[in-house]
């Protein structure tokens, strides 16, 4: 395998891979952590996976080797923040569900944008499960595809609880369910995430669910799309949470958000793109804010069912 080298993703673009396993690009400094490589064709179930002739065969099993190596460095149980790094070769074959998250680890894929189908993509495959599912703290997702083969109802990733953690240049796509659900979350960044239904059908693109907190939040640069809606938060405390140069699209509605009365502190719609169905009149189509419309989106542009609005102007 020749040297490979991460670009396009802002945070890891300097980063190189060679032949044996070194890595470059991580800083000058030692941060203790250590990287572990997978590849489903190459890789052995029984592999240490801290080199490529030693890859695991599964991200799940690079998982499991990495998170007790991070818990218990040197023996040292209070030490368990140092950073693990996962790199992942597309192959033509996907990979299996990953059930368990790792925390302070950063999995990244090695291949063509996730934006797509088909072969040369690091694609995870739920078959008939979630694609990704558990619970996380320090969690960096880069340059993966989270999807299934065939038409079921579940989600791309499936987030129980989620602090501080980082999702880009991603993809999630014919999930059926969805294609990220947030349960319980807030700090998170997702960047250039493209949550579709291009195969199969998926009713949300992004849901937070009832009654979560999602809070001090930030999605930019992202697109949402689903049968029903492309982005639900559903009776959410998002305090400090911002949503900015989006777009979502929906069957019904673009953006439906049927958050609490918390103003100041509720989630704000920076110059977004809302596209839904559900009728022609302002705040009923593509953006359904339950309350306080007029003050929590700014710049916005509102499509309901063909007719275009700006966005919370009620002048149009």
């Amino acid at each position: 395998m020749g040297k490979q080298v991460l670009k396009g993703i802002h945070k890891f673009r300097h980063i190189e891979v060679v032949p044996g396993g070194a890595s470059y690009g991580f800083g000058t400094y030692n941060t203790l952590g250590r990287t572990y490589f997978v590849n489903n064709i190459t890789g052995s179930s029984t592999g240490g996976g801290t080199t490529w002739d030693t890859a695991t065969d599964e991200i799940s099993t690079a998982i499991t080797a990495s998170e007790v190596y991070r818990q218990d460095r040197g023996s040292v149980s209070t030490n368990d923040y140092i950073r693990n790094t996962i790199v992942v070769q597309a192959t033509g074959t996907a990979y299996s569900a990953v059930s368990t998250l790792p925390s302070y680890t950063d999995i990244i894929g090695l291949g063509a944008t996730t934006r797509g189908n088909g072969t040369g993509i690091v694609r995870i495959d739920g078959g008939g499960a979630d694609a990704m599912a558990g619970t996380a703290r320090g969690l960096g997702l880069y340059n993966l595809q989270c999807m299934q083969s065939s038409a079921v109802s579940f989600y791309g990733l499936d987030l129980a609880t989620c602090f501080r953690s980082t999702i880009e240049s991603c993809g999630f796509v014919n999930n059926g369910s969805g294609g990220i659900r947030v349960v319980q979350g807030g700090s998170i960044v997702m960047n250039d995430v493209h949550c579709g239904h291009d195969t199969y059908a998926q009713l949300y693109g992004l849901y937070v669910a009832g009654g979560a907190n999602f809070n001090a939040c930030l999605i930019t640069d992202s697109d949402f799309w689903g049968d029903t809606a492309g982005v639900l938060m559903s009776n959410t405390s998002g305090k400090e949470t911002i949503i900015k140069n989006c777009f979502a699209g929906g069957g019904t509605y673009g953006f439906q958000d049927t958050s609490p009365s918390d103003m100041p502190h509720m989630v704000h719609y920076i110059k977004c793109y809302g596209k839904g169905t559900a009728s022609t009149t302002i705040n009923s189509a593509g953006f359904k804010l339950t309350n306080v419309y007029t003050e929590r989106a700014i710049g916005c542009i509102e499509n309901c069912n063909g007719t275009l609005r700006n966005y919370p102007s009620t002048a149009d």
